[in-house]
């Protein structure tokens, strides 16, 4: 017979009680994520580009259950272990102890995570991802106040403290509560007992597994519905973090016995990654210039380019030069973050998801590398950012790739009004074009048009005060427009280069200036962009003998086409080199390019995880030119051989950086 005095002392009684407060905790954890997943798809409604019926809400909300459920079994799997263990051995206090200490780490970060997440997607539009520990290279203080400014975060601080004081008082309800219910239960049926504690553990189980079924919850099952914002949501904060950690440490694992993460157990070694990379100059198309102005402009999208925002008139300088030169906007950027680009442009070297500017200075510049190549034609190489050379390892960088001068904001007597990041770029094409020697290879890095944004418009004539004052056509757009004054970033940006580049062209008439923009802004006019104008960065070649018939607008190229383009523009015939890109002017028109975790081929565009989660896009030149409502374009799957062509260029460019030329 069941004794209540006895049921206190009973360990089989200790440990149910304990199993169900831990099963309360579980619970609360699932209800955490799954709350804030739904309080994301309300949020960000307008990042969704699929139509979400309820049936692609059913399988979200449902795989994003296993996916909580998962994250929250494996926290509590400690105390639950120590439970089954150390109920026997009468050590039941330690097994409080446990989860309490437990719970409040697990809400404490947990809560961290899911509220820093609202600020991570509102810039980058994806849940935390690999690239998130490129901060760990960068200015931090200039990242915090950055943030701060911008996106004011008072109310998420007001929000993780209520959340928190929610939390803790949850957790002593459920140390505090008394759980005489479960003397219902109470046995003294050995038979009974062991069934209730199996059906304990094999619970327990699913619980870390996140699913019944006989495969767990993993993230190459994640995309249970049409639309890759959505996908995106399907695993919680917690689950993308720890991807994030184990994307990162599997892309910059490198050293004596490091494993190139790009090539399959069975994939051949590369043996002499340059052999299919030296190339050879058909002839110069026009007389080597005295002066050479490559300007990479911070955050300069393609997509304020096309036509059917020719009425913001935001991009004119840039247009114009366009219009006499060569132009493409199918271009791939070499990295979704300004220095993995820069250092992808200046080495030669793709990149593959390692931070190069910490390695690079390591060892000697590649044979790639485009300011070595353009030095071998008789030029003096100098390089121009607005900032600090501190910032993620800038200044020894681009040394160490064999630049002969170096300037920045210091040389332009410090901080303008850019505040945070360093000069303006009217102060940095000023210093430029002070510093401008005879035949020299001149690259500029702007940033303008970076957050946080405080240039006084007013003063120089920006003409959009208000969302009132857009365009009707632009103003008939659906969903939120982008600030006005955040645009206005964009419009002087373009202004101050169009000012260098003729004040330039005066001195110099046989100048010649390439331009392009680092990576994608991340900011958009519409709430609804395209893969296309999320994707895509221009390039323009402007100068004496550069005519549009000289090349196809409509070709397709990544920034790795930039170096063997231009030496095939100005150096003598036959002149050697070593590119992993190709000369745009003479490729073919069918072709395919790659960036990081990007693929574009032809009309056909990929972008994302590429062994697991990705978009799909297929670009038409109806979508550059008529504002019409954006609906996706379905979903084609990647072809096994352009995976493995991807997978082996990856893979070379992670061997040149991590190993050199060995």
């Amino acid at each position: 017979m069941f004794n209540a005095i006895s049921t206190p002392s009973s360990r089989w009684f200790s440990f149910v009680a304990e199993c169900w407060r831990l099963a309360a905790l579980w619970f609360a954890g699932v209800l955490l994520f799954m709350s804030f997943r739904i309080f994301f798809l309300v949020y960000f409604y307008d990042h969704i580009a699929a139509p979400l019926d309820a049936t692609a809400l059913y399988n979200t909300l449902k795989t994003g259950f296993a996916f909580d459920s998962a994250a929250s079994g494996v926290c509590f799997s400690i105390p639950f272990l120590l439970n089954c263990i150390f109920q026997p051995m009468r050590l039941g206090h330690w097994v409080s102890k446990v989860r309490i200490y437990t719970a409040r780490v697990f809400f404490s970060v947990m809560i961290l995570l899911c509220i820093t997440s609202v600020t991570y997607i509102s810039e980058y539009g994806t849940q935390f991802n690999y690239f998130m520990f490129e901060g760990l290279h960068d200015d931090q203080q200039a990242i915090a106040l950055t943030a701060i400014k911008q996106y004011k975060p008072w109310g998420s601080l007001i929000s993780l403290v209520l959340l928190l004081f929610i939390a803790f008082r949850y957790c002593k309800h459920v140390e505090q509560t008394s759980l005489s219910f479960l003397s219902r239960i109470y046995t003294v049926c050995k038979w009974k007992r062991t069934l209730l504690v199996i059906l304990i553990t094999v619970l327990f189980i699913c619980a870390i597994r996140g699913s019944f079924e006989s495969r767990p919850a993993s993230r190459k099952w994640s995309a249970v519905t049409p639309d890759a914002f959505v996908n995106n949501l399907v695993i919680n904060p917690f689950r993308s973090f720890v991807y994030a950690i184990k994307d990162y440490n599997e892309l910059q694992n490198h050293g004596i016995d490091g494993k190139n993460p790009y090539l399959s157990s069975n994939a051949a070694p590369l043996t002499d990654p340059l052999l299919d990379y030296q190339q050879h100059t058909k002839g110069a198309f026009i007389d080597p210039p005295s002066q050479v102005f490559f300007i990479i402009m911070e955050s300069y999208d393609s997509w304020p380019l096309q036509q059917k925002y020719a009425s913001l008139n935001v991009t004119n300088e840039l247009k114009s030069l366009a219009s006499k030169g060569i132009y493409l906007d199918n271009m791939l950027p070499a990295a979704s973050s300004t220095m993995n680009s820069l250092s992808s442009i200046l080495s030669g070297i793709p990149f593959s998801g390692v931070n190069m500017s910490r390695i690079g200075p390591q060892q000697p510049a590649s044979k790639l590398s485009f300011i070595n190549q353009m030095e071998r034609l008789g030029y003096t190489s100098q390089f121009f950012y607005g900032g600090l050379l501190s910032w993620q390892n800038v200044g020894e960088y681009v040394e160490s790739q064999g630049v002969d001068n170096i300037y920045s904001a210091t040389d332009a007597g410090g901080k303008g009004s850019a505040g945070v990041w360093g000069i303006d770029d009217s102060q940095l094409f000023e210093l430029a074009a002070a510093k401008t020697e005879q035949k020299s290879f001149n690259v500029i890095l702007s940033g303008s048009y970076h957050g946080p944004f405080n240039l006084d418009l007013a003063q120089l004539d920006y003409p959009y005060a208000s969302y009132d004052d857009y365009p009707a056509t632009i103003q008939s757009l659906e969903g939120e427009l982008l600030d006005p004054y955040v645009l206005g970033h964009l419009w002087y940006a373009d202004k101050m280069l169009g000012e260098f580049v003729r004040k330039m062209e005066q001195r110099y008439p046989d100048a010649l200036f390439v331009i392009t923009g680092d990576h994608f802004s991340r900011r958009y006019l519409h709430s609804r962009p395209n893969l296309f104008e999320l994707t895509h960065v221009p390039m323009v070649i402007y100068g004496q003998g550069i005519t549009p018939d000289l090349l196809s607008s409509q070709h397709v190229a990544s920034h790795m086409d930039i170096a063997p383009t231009l030496l095939n523009l100005i150096a003598p015939k036959n002149t050697a080199f070593y590119s992993m890109g190709q000369s745009l002017l003479s490729i073919d028109e069918e072709r395919t390019v790659f960036g990081f975790q990007t693929i574009r081929r032809n009309e056909k565009l990929w972008k994302g995880d590429l062994k697991a989660i990705y978009e799909y896009y297929k670009v038409n030149e109806h979508d550059k030119t008529q504002l019409t409502s954006f609906s996706p374009s379905g979903v084609e799957y990647i072809d096994a051989d352009t995976e493995q062509a991807y997978n082996r260029y990856m893979a070379t460019a992670w061997h040149l950086l991590i190993r050199g030329m060995e």
